[in-house]
Protein backbone atom coordinates (compact mmCIF):
# COMPACT_ATOMS: atom_id res chain seq x y z
CA UNK A 1 0.00 0.00 0.00
CA UNK A 2 1.41 3.37 -1.07
CA UNK A 3 0.18 6.63 0.46
CA UNK A 4 0.61 9.94 -1.37
CA UNK A 5 0.34 13.25 0.49
CA UNK A 6 0.09 16.60 -1.28
CA UNK A 7 3.44 18.41 -1.23
CA UNK A 8 2.16 21.88 -2.12
CA UNK A 9 2.55 23.14 1.47
CA UNK A 10 6.06 21.75 1.81
CA UNK A 11 9.30 23.71 1.59
CA UNK A 12 12.92 22.54 1.43
CA UNK A 13 13.04 22.94 5.23
CA UNK A 14 9.95 20.81 5.81
CA UNK A 15 11.20 18.14 3.40
CA UNK A 16 14.44 18.07 5.37
CA UNK A 17 12.36 17.59 8.51
CA UNK A 18 10.31 14.79 6.93
CA UNK A 19 13.43 12.94 5.83
CA UNK A 20 14.98 13.36 9.28
CA UNK A 21 11.84 12.14 11.07
CA UNK A 22 11.83 9.04 8.88
CA UNK A 23 15.52 8.40 9.54
CA UNK A 24 15.02 8.68 13.30
CA UNK A 25 11.91 6.50 13.45
CA UNK A 26 12.35 4.07 10.55
CA UNK A 27 13.65 1.13 12.62
CA UNK A 28 10.71 1.06 15.01
CA UNK A 29 8.34 2.15 12.22
CA UNK A 30 9.33 -0.83 10.07
CA UNK A 31 8.81 -3.11 13.06
CA UNK A 32 5.38 -1.61 13.78
CA UNK A 33 4.32 -1.96 10.15
CA UNK A 34 5.84 -5.44 9.85
CA UNK A 35 7.71 -4.47 6.68
CA UNK A 36 8.93 -7.58 4.86
CA UNK A 37 12.71 -7.92 4.50
CA UNK A 38 12.42 -8.37 0.74
CA UNK A 39 10.59 -5.05 0.39
CA UNK A 40 13.05 -3.31 2.69
CA UNK A 41 15.95 -4.50 0.53
CA UNK A 42 14.39 -3.51 -2.80
CA UNK A 43 11.28 -1.36 -3.03
CA UNK A 44 11.01 0.19 0.43
CA UNK A 45 14.54 1.08 1.48
CA UNK A 46 15.54 3.14 4.48
CA UNK A 47 16.91 6.68 4.31
CA UNK A 48 20.36 7.06 2.75
CA UNK A 49 22.52 8.41 5.61
CA UNK A 50 24.96 10.22 3.31
CA UNK A 51 22.14 12.00 1.48
CA UNK A 52 20.49 13.00 4.75
CA UNK A 53 23.79 14.29 6.10
CA UNK A 54 24.36 16.40 2.99
CA UNK A 55 20.86 17.87 3.14
CA UNK A 56 21.07 18.55 6.88
CA UNK A 57 24.28 20.51 6.36
CA UNK A 58 22.34 23.00 4.24
CA UNK A 59 21.23 25.95 6.44
CA UNK A 60 17.48 26.57 6.45
CA UNK A 61 18.19 30.18 5.51
CA UNK A 62 19.85 29.26 2.21
CA UNK A 63 18.49 25.84 1.25
CA UNK A 64 16.46 25.87 -1.97
CA UNK A 65 14.32 23.25 -3.66
CA UNK A 66 16.90 23.02 -6.43
CA UNK A 67 19.70 22.32 -3.94
CA UNK A 68 17.53 19.76 -2.19
CA UNK A 69 16.72 18.10 -5.50
CA UNK A 70 20.38 17.79 -6.49
CA UNK A 71 21.18 16.20 -3.13
CA UNK A 72 18.25 13.79 -3.37
CA UNK A 73 19.27 12.57 -6.83
CA UNK A 74 22.96 12.60 -5.89
CA UNK A 75 23.87 14.67 -8.92
CA UNK A 76 21.87 14.40 -12.14
CA UNK A 77 18.24 15.56 -12.11
CA UNK A 78 16.07 12.46 -12.36
CA UNK A 79 12.71 14.12 -11.81
CA UNK A 80 11.55 13.45 -15.39
CA UNK A 81 12.19 9.70 -15.10
CA UNK A 82 9.11 7.80 -13.95
CA UNK A 83 11.10 4.82 -12.67
CA UNK A 84 14.05 6.73 -11.27
CA UNK A 85 15.99 4.58 -8.79
CA UNK A 86 15.41 7.05 -5.91
CA UNK A 87 11.70 6.22 -5.82
CA UNK A 88 12.32 2.92 -4.02
CA UNK A 89 12.53 4.32 -0.50
CA UNK A 90 10.08 4.16 2.38
CA UNK A 91 9.74 7.93 2.02
CA UNK A 92 9.92 8.58 -1.70
CA UNK A 93 10.77 12.23 -2.36
CA UNK A 94 11.24 11.55 -6.08
CA UNK A 95 7.45 11.83 -6.09
CA UNK A 96 7.75 15.44 -4.87
CA UNK A 97 9.70 16.42 -7.96
CA UNK A 98 7.89 14.20 -10.45
CA UNK A 99 4.24 14.50 -9.38
CA UNK A 100 4.00 16.91 -6.42
CA UNK A 101 3.44 14.45 -3.57
CA UNK A 102 5.33 12.81 -0.75
CA UNK A 103 4.95 9.05 -1.09
CA UNK A 104 5.14 6.55 1.76
CA UNK A 105 5.89 3.04 0.47
CA UNK A 106 6.36 1.29 3.81
CA UNK A 107 2.81 0.05 4.36
CA UNK A 108 1.88 -3.58 3.73
CA UNK A 109 -1.01 -4.46 1.43
CA UNK A 110 -4.39 -4.59 3.15
CA UNK A 111 -8.11 -4.38 2.42
CA UNK A 112 -8.97 -3.72 6.08
CA UNK A 113 -10.62 -0.30 6.24
CA UNK A 114 -9.31 0.44 9.73
CA UNK A 115 -5.72 -0.37 8.75
CA UNK A 116 -6.01 1.68 5.56
CA UNK A 117 -7.27 4.67 7.57
CA UNK A 118 -4.46 4.21 10.10
CA UNK A 119 -1.78 4.17 7.41
CA UNK A 120 -3.12 7.28 5.72
CA UNK A 121 -3.49 9.07 9.06
CA UNK A 122 0.11 8.27 10.01
CA UNK A 123 1.46 9.61 6.71
CA UNK A 124 -0.60 12.79 7.05
CA UNK A 125 0.57 13.25 10.65
CA UNK A 126 4.26 12.90 9.76
CA UNK A 127 3.80 15.34 6.87
CA UNK A 128 2.09 17.86 9.16
CA UNK A 129 4.78 17.45 11.81
CA UNK A 130 7.48 18.12 9.21
CA UNK A 131 5.73 21.31 8.11
CA UNK A 132 5.03 22.63 11.61
CA UNK A 133 8.31 21.72 13.28
CA UNK A 134 11.04 24.38 13.07
CA UNK A 135 13.90 21.88 13.21
CA UNK A 136 14.73 18.23 13.84
CA UNK A 137 17.59 16.22 15.32
CA UNK A 138 18.97 13.22 13.46
CA UNK A 139 19.10 10.77 16.36
CA UNK A 140 17.89 7.22 15.85
CA UNK A 141 15.11 6.03 18.16
CA UNK A 142 16.08 2.72 19.74
CA UNK A 143 13.48 -0.02 19.69
CA UNK A 144 14.41 -1.02 23.23
CA UNK A 145 12.64 -3.54 25.43
CA UNK A 146 9.23 -1.83 25.29
CA UNK A 147 8.64 -0.86 21.66
CA UNK A 148 4.88 -0.47 22.17
CA UNK A 149 5.43 2.37 24.65
CA UNK A 150 8.13 3.98 22.50
CA UNK A 151 6.00 4.02 19.36
CA UNK A 152 2.86 5.11 21.20
CA UNK A 153 4.83 8.08 22.55
CA UNK A 154 5.78 8.98 18.97
CA UNK A 155 2.16 8.75 17.84
CA UNK A 156 1.05 11.04 20.66
CA UNK A 157 3.73 13.58 19.73
CA UNK A 158 2.37 13.52 16.20
CA UNK A 159 -0.98 14.62 17.63
CA UNK A 160 -2.76 11.27 17.36
CA UNK A 161 -4.31 11.74 20.78
CA UNK A 162 -7.71 10.97 22.26
CA UNK A 163 -10.70 8.88 21.26
CA UNK A 164 -10.66 10.22 17.69
CA UNK A 165 -7.43 8.32 17.03
CA UNK A 166 -7.92 5.41 19.43
CA UNK A 167 -8.53 2.93 16.60
CA UNK A 168 -5.59 4.33 14.63
CA UNK A 169 -3.26 3.75 17.58
CA UNK A 170 -4.69 0.27 18.08
CA UNK A 171 -3.81 -0.82 14.53
CA UNK A 172 -0.40 0.85 14.47
CA UNK A 173 0.62 -0.72 17.80
CA UNK A 174 -0.73 -4.21 17.07
CA UNK A 175 2.63 -5.68 15.97
CA UNK A 176 4.69 -4.32 18.87
CA UNK A 177 5.49 -6.05 22.15
CA UNK A 178 5.41 -4.37 25.54
CA UNK A 179 3.09 -2.25 27.65
CA UNK A 180 1.95 0.75 25.63
CA UNK A 181 0.85 2.65 28.75
CA UNK A 182 3.92 2.18 30.96
CA UNK A 183 7.59 2.61 30.08
CA UNK A 184 8.78 0.21 32.78
CA UNK A 185 7.25 -2.70 34.68
CA UNK A 186 4.28 -1.32 36.63
CA UNK A 187 5.52 -2.99 39.80
CA UNK A 188 8.49 -0.57 39.85
CA UNK A 189 6.30 2.53 40.21
CA UNK A 190 5.92 3.53 43.86
CA UNK A 191 2.80 5.55 43.09
CA UNK A 192 0.99 2.36 42.09
CA UNK A 193 1.72 0.47 45.28
CA UNK A 194 -1.13 0.11 47.79
CA UNK A 195 -0.31 2.24 50.83
CA UNK A 196 0.00 0.32 54.06
CA UNK A 197 -2.77 1.04 56.50
CA UNK A 198 -1.51 2.03 59.92
CA UNK A 199 -3.20 3.24 63.07
CA UNK A 200 -1.71 6.70 62.50
CA UNK A 201 -3.04 6.84 58.98
CA UNK A 202 -6.64 5.98 59.92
Amino acid sequence: MHVHVDASNHTPRSLKNALTIMYCKEDILFKALNVQTRREDEYCQKVRPMVLEKIRRMPNSTITMEKFKRAWYEGNDGSSEHYNWTRYYALNLHAVFSKGTLEWRCFESTLHAGKVRSNITLALAISAQAINQSCTHAKKTEIGDNPAFTFRTFLLRLGLIGDEYKNVRKHLLANLDGDKAWRYDKSTYACLQNPRRTDDAR
